[in-house]
């Protein structure tokens, strides 16, 4: 009986046991900088779990620092919590894989908005606060039904932005046909707004019956003439009234920052409401019969998908590999047609990434591990930097029943 029962216990403890991912935490500034030691929490069900400790030297993005890895159970979380500072973000950790976590840091602490989970966000992070990008400024604007537009209304989601006023008649029924068009897409973390530059004429109640005219459930914003005249200002827009404005559209990311601005007059084809025709103008339905400037909803649509994503592969499974040829760290030459008749196994990778240095033991068990798999070779996505050639030590060397080649490739590869 008690071999039974140890039976059943060995059996069922790993069982009980959750399921685990690595979380890597990485740190970068917009300047380098410095995090005193605080405390990094996971919120998960309205709860916060503590994962770590985090501090010391930050350095100016795109170089990163790690602060911490560690096992976490499997699952979704919903925030981050770094001493007392909280910020919305969704991290989805699975079993066996790397998380990254990028952290904005920031005077000591957390830049707002400037969270990042997953690898497509992380790389977004780092041109983001590198300064490529153009953060949008503090604004402080009111919607068609009386509530705040600013910063944190639009944080978290990837806003299309139009500038129009209820009285044009002439490429602002266009902005009003494209939304339209862009609302049946509306999904997710998408924001549509139209903002004023006639806040004189368009006051909240004005905007609501607007909104109600053309159908829309979109966000209508408005201000004093101080509040939009700064809103617009990034942009190059002045405030107008009548035919004659600046035709704009701008894309800000769910981060914040601005992406892409259009000019002029988008093509809406014949999709759009006859009560939006009959209110243009000639030189209005001049720019719809023509076209306007060529851009439309796909156009829009596509670049809020290359922003909010990664772009697919280019190169879709089940055809045979391109050749390649590039030199190893021991001086020798690989080529694809020397691996002829053995799996392969191609890692993609930087010394200098950290989730790139936490995934590689992982490899190293899964790939050893399985039988039959007699080659893997690894390339470094860019030249190593000097600093970091010390990691890993036994990189040139055998490891188990597998070899392991390290290759170079050149810079401009």
């Amino acid at each position: 009986m008690f071999a039974v029962v140890a039976v059943v216990v060995l059996w069922t403890v790993p069982r009980l046991v959750p399921a685990t991912g690595t979380l890597v935490v990485v740190a970068a500034g917009r300047s380098a900088t410095s995090l005193p030691s605080s405390e990094l929490s996971l919120s998960v069900g309205g709860s916060w779990s503590v994962v770590g400790s985090v501090g010391g030297n930050v350095p100016a993005a795109p170089d990163q620092r790690q602060l911490l890895e560690v096992a976490i159970a499997v699952g979704v979380y919903e925030g981050v919590r770094l001493g007392t500072q909280a910020e919305a973000v969704r991290i989805e950790v699975k079993s066996g894989q790397v998380t990254p976590l990028l952290l904005g840091i920031g005077s000591g602490g957390l830049l707002p908005g400037a969270v990042y989970a997953g690898n497509d966000d992380v790389n977004l992070g780092l041109g983001e606060l590198a300064g490529r990008f153009v953060a949008m400024a503090p604004f402080d604007l009111t919607d068609q039904a009386g509530r705040p537009f600013n910063l944190q209304a639009i944080a978290g989601k990837d806003v299309v932005i139009a500038a129009f006023h209820t009285t044009c008649h002439e490429t602002c029924p266009l902005y009003t046909a494209l939304m339209l068009q862009l609302s049946r897409h509306k999904a997710g973390t998408l924001m549509l707004a139209e903002v004023t530059t006639d806040p004189g004429t368009d006051t909240p109640a004005v905007l609501a019956a607007y909104a109600r005219q053309v159908g829309a459930d979109w966000t209508f914003a408005t201000g004093s003439d101080a509040q939009v005249a700064a809103f617009w200002k990034p942009f190059g827009v002045e405030l107008a009234s009548g035919d004659t404005h600046t035709s704009t559209l701008a894309l800000i990311d769910r981060h914040g920052y601005i992406r892409l601005v259009y000019r002029g007059a988008p093509k809406v084809g014949n999709d759009i409401p006859p009560s939006l025709v009959a209110t243009l103008s000639p030189q209005g339905l001049k720019q719809l019969a023509s076209g306007g400037d060529g851009w439309g909803a796909p156009d829009v649509l596509q670049a809020l998908s290359t922003i909010s994503r990664s772009e697919p592969s280019p190169e879709p499974g089940g055809r045979p590999a391109p050749a390649f040829e590039l030199r190893t760290t021991a001086g020798t030459t690989v080529r694809l047609a020397d691996l002829a008749g053995e799996p392969l196994v191609i890692n993609f990778w930087a010394t200098y990434c950290p989730p790139c240095r936490a995934e590689m033991p992982m490899l190293d068990q899964t790939v050893a591990a399985t039988a039959g798999c007699g080659w893997c070779w690894s390339t470094k996505v860019n030249p190593p930097k000097p600093r970091v050639h010390t990691w890993p030590p036994s990189a040139c060397t055998a490891s188990r029943s597998w070899t392991r080649t390290w290759a170079l490739a050149a810079p401009t590869a």
